[in-house]
């Protein structure tokens, strides 16, 4: 799921709570950028949180409100648990409830741990941050070719390797450039 933070008019209107209670002209976001969430934090209140990597440069996401952004990609992703096959944001749940990954999901000290680098919580996260991010196409990027059964060529430097994935994004073993896959599902 992606989501773009856009500039709003009355912000100081909305009420949020977030855990770490940063004023929303401090928030360490840029007005147009698009972000990945990771996961959705729906509140006891009512508020729908999207939890983003933010330009703080910290290696865990934080949590922020909604109505400080658009939805450009509804896709939820089919690492978040309880989730099968492709349903789109938004989705009916009952309050409150987080969308995320198992281990964030069944942990409720998972968003401290990865806070305070506690245990595994920052790997973990890490990796399910390159299964998210490569999930889907990204049409920002050029695609690798095709070159038959599994294998593909990659449009930079010509390296051909074989995939064992359907994912959106491969990266190319030999210059490392991230491109399109060409035998995903959502190409």
């Amino acid at each position: 799921m992606k989501i773009r933070y856009i500039k709003i008019d009355n912000p100081e209107k909305i009420k949020y709570k977030i855990n770490w209670q940063l004023p929303y002209d401090r928030f360490p976001l840029i007005i147009d950028r698009e972000y990945t969430v990771y996961a959705i934090e729906y509140t006891k209140a009512g508020r729908i949180n999207f939890f983003i990597l933010d330009e703080s440069g910290n290696i865990y996401p934080h949590n922020y409100p909604s109505e400080f952004f658009q939805v450009t990609d509804n896709r939820m992703s089919k690492y978040w648990d309880g989730f099968i096959g492709k349903e789109n944001y938004p989705v009916e749940i009952i309050f409150p409830n987080l969308i995320a990954f198992k281990e964030w999901k069944n942990n409720k000290y998972f968003e401290e741990e990865m806070m305070d680098n506690i245990g595994d919580a920052n790997v973990i996260f890490k990796k399910y941050q390159n299964l998210i991010d490569n999930e889907y196409p990204n049409n920002q990027l050029q695609n690798a070719i095709l070159a038959g059964d599994n294998w593909v060529i990659c449009y930079n430097c010509d390296e051909a390797w074989e995939i064992k994935n359907n994912d959106g994004v491969i990266e190319c073993p030999k210059c490392n450039i991230k491109q399109n896959n060409p035998m995903s599902p959502d190409l």
